[in-house]
């Protein structure tokens, strides 16, 4: 019902959060509001304007809205203003005495928005006509909530048409009879017991429940039901007020779909998926079955996401969520957990054969390309299965142990699926140990560098040494570099480490040469995050400052997917550092995926030949033909040579007779802390 003007309201409650939401509520429906948090503020307030109606929360701090209502009502310029009270659900108390003080009405908390909606439009709808009958009648007939008043043993006097139109039942067939016609079956008969005890004792009861349609459908409803009495005192009638749930419902469901569900692919979300895996696993736990819970992660999904953007992204993600529902074929249920992870419920499987050809399925069906945007993708993955009761008796632990068997997978070279086992815990707690005292190695000085010699082949003569980073672990000894380097980049404390070396290097060559030693170049290894640090050419300059060392001594070695990295930002850096003096390497040179046009504008000095190369050069012709090619590109370019891994006589003469400039390896010298390669250079003159 809409009225001709905007009323003014006066709200009054405590509670911040229910004024704003009372307010705005009563604002959206065309209203203007005032908002006081107790009962004295709003009598303060009715000196400087009047509401067509006040809003009172019955308990409040200062002054309740009992003794805001009495105070009200005694005021000659204010006593005709309608009080709607807000009282506790079932607090018969206060609406007794709400009542009792002159409240108008009242509704109780959690707030039925169409029920305030419809009492406010009431009210109003009096205090524009000005006469609690004919009025009555028109929103008896027109209120958008279904009314029957019926008789003190619940026969039906009279419907008004929205009781028709949410029951099905016209005025003819629901007159005259009991009120359970509606009755759905769903409660049990405590339920009706408890309900007319209160309405008969207390004369007002509210809740929701289901009631059914004429056509048998069942719904849900909310009903206020209130008594009148007789002048004698005995109850006389009940009215009942009640509003159709089934929208509010189906928009709950809705919300719920929404909040269980992945945006993306439709598929269950992270917190679906643990609520049904916890549903499976209790399942399971009674009959004694197993659960197998599969976790996948895209193996090369950064790359597609980096190189195409985020859109491809999104759209690679929905075509691997398809084929992965598809190679189900309604087997388990899969979930997207988010990112790149996919994870699948497999209950009441005993055999564990068939679990590996699902996930061997599952592995084929992301070997074959994805087409996004005429560009062809290959995209692989690695999968991590574990199984309850084995492997985890809850969610929690049997989840862990499923991520450590997708690490495990992940370690094997990826695009592979490994079952959990025990050694897996066992590793994974080892690794989380070895986390811990990498990141206190740096403070407690457990670092060392080892150096390695390399030599010119045409005179035998040193031509530098390269930096090699240690570790010595309390309880454990020298820690291989195999061991903590990949854990420092996958935790980032990489570029922390490489800074220490990079100065530490410096600062002992430095040392070496003012002793007299004649002067031969440091090499350094880099890592790709401490190359990528913005600050990184300015943290060079300002060690090699602070050491006093020579830029020409200082050599920086790259791997080619460093070099390879951001090509115009790599530049940059690159030509800052040789402008400087720096000398610059590509190690490992051969083993990535190098561009001849970068290696070409690039300021290098050197080129690395691995060891993988060198290992067989004199018996392999593959071998022979790479390191001759390499050889001949580097001179070409005007570049240094070195060859790292030689340990065989052969091999030296090898590289000899094709051109190599350098070696390095144990044919000349192990990788030696720095007292030992001093020793080295004294017996060497």
């Amino acid at each position: 019902m809409e009225l001709a003007r905007k009323a003014l309201f006066f709200v009054v409650d405590d509670d911040p959060v229910t004024r704003l939401m009372l307010c705005r509520f009563l604002e959206r429906n065309g209203h203007v509001t005032r908002g006081f948090a107790n009962g004295a503020l709003v009598l303060d307030a009715l000196e400087r304007e009047k509401p067509d109606m006040v809003l009172m929360d019955a308990k409040m701090p200062v002054m309740d809205g009992f003794e805001a209502c009495r105070q009200l009502k005694t005021r000659v310029d204010a006593q005709h203003v309608p009080v709607l009270m807000i009282t506790g659900l079932n607090d018969d108390e206060s609406v007794d005495r709400a009542f009792e003080i002159g409240a108008t009405d009242f509704i109780t908390k959690p707030i039925h928005w169409a029920i305030l909606r419809n009492r406010v439009h009431y009210l109003l709808a009096n205090i524009e006509a000005g006469h609690r009958l004919s009025l009555a009648a028109r929103v008896f007939d027109n209120t958008g909530e279904g009314i029957a008043v019926t008789d003190a043993n619940g026969r039906i006097l009279s419907i008004n048409p929205a009781f028709t139109r949410i029951t099905g039942y016209a005025a003819h067939e629901a007159v005259g009879r009991n009120m359970n016609l509606l009755k759905s079956g769903r409660h049990a008969l405590e339920f009706y017991e408890r309900l007319w005890d209160e309405l008969t004792t207390g004369g007002q009861w509210q809740g929701e429940f289901y009631n059914r349609r004429k056509d048998g459908s069942i719904y849900p409803q909310w009903s206020s039901i209130s008594a009148v009495y007789a002048p004698g005192g005995q109850i006389e009638n009940f009215i009942t007020v009640f509003s159709d749930l089934t929208a509010l419902r189906e928009s709950e469901q809705n919300l719920l779909y929404v909040t269980g569900h992945d945006a993306l692919t439709g598929l269950p979300n992270r917190h679906l998926f643990h609520e049904r895996l916890t549903f499976v696993l209790n399942e399971a736990s009674v009959a004694g079955t197993m659960v197998w819970v599969l976790l996948l992660d895209l193996d090369r999904f950064k790359v597609v996401n980096e190189t195409m953007g985020h859109d491809v992204g999104d759209v690679l993600i929905v075509e691997v969520g398809r084929r992965l529902d598809a190679t189900l074929g309604g087997r388990g249920s899969l979930s997207r957990l988010g990112g790149d992870e996919f994870a699948v419920i497999l209950p009441k499987t005993e055999d564990a054969q068939s679990v590996a050809q699902l996930a061997d399925a599952m592995l084929q069906a992301m070997r074959v390309p994805f087409i996004l945007h005429d560009v062809e993708f290959f995209v692989g993955a690695s999968i991590g299965i574990g199984v309850h009761p084995l492997d985890g008796e809850d969610a929690k632990t049997l989840m862990k142990n499923v991520d450590a068997a997708l690490y495990h997978a992940k370690e094997r070279g990826r695009n592979n699926f490994q079952f959990f086992r025990n050694e897996m815990n066992a590793r994974a707690l080892a690794r989380m140990r070895m986390e811990t005292s990498l990141r206190l190695a740096l403070e407690r000085e457990e670092f060392e560098l080892f150096f390695q010699p390399q030599i010119h082949l045409a005179t035998g003569d040193l031509a530098g040494v390269e930096a090699l980073m240690r570790w010595r672990r309390p309880g454990h000894g020298m820690v291989a570099p195999g061991e903590f380097i990949p854990l420092a980049e996958e935790t980032g404390l990489i570029i922390a480490m490489g800074n220490w070396a990079l100065n530490d290097a410096c600062q002992r060559a430095m040392r070496w040469f003012a002793a007299g030693v004649t002067p031969f170049r440091v090499a350094v290894n880099l890592s790709g995050l401490q190359f990528e640090q913005p600050d990184f050419v300015q943290r060079v300059t300002e060690v090699l400052a602070a050491s006093g060392l020579e830029p020409q001594w200082l050599e920086l070695e790259l791997t080619e997917s460093i070099a390879m990295g951001d090509a115009v930002e790599t530049l940059i850096k690159l030509k800052s550092l040789s402008e400087v003096g720096v000398r610059l390497s590509i190690d490992d040179f051969g083993t990535g995926f190098s561009s001849l046009k970068y290696l070409k504008r690039f300021p290098i000095d050197t080129l690395k030949i691995d060891q993988s190369f060198v290992r067989n050069c004199a018996k392999d012709l593959e071998d022979a033909v790479i390191i001759r090619a390499v050889i001949g590109l580097a001179h070409s370019l005007g570049l240094t040579v070195i060859a790292e891994g030689v340990e065989l006589r052969e091999q030296i003469d090898f590289l000899e007779v094709h051109g190599c400039n350098e070696v390095q390896g144990y044919f000349y010298g192990r990788p030696m802390p720095e007292e030992a390669l001093l020793e080295f250079l004294r017996k060497r003159g």
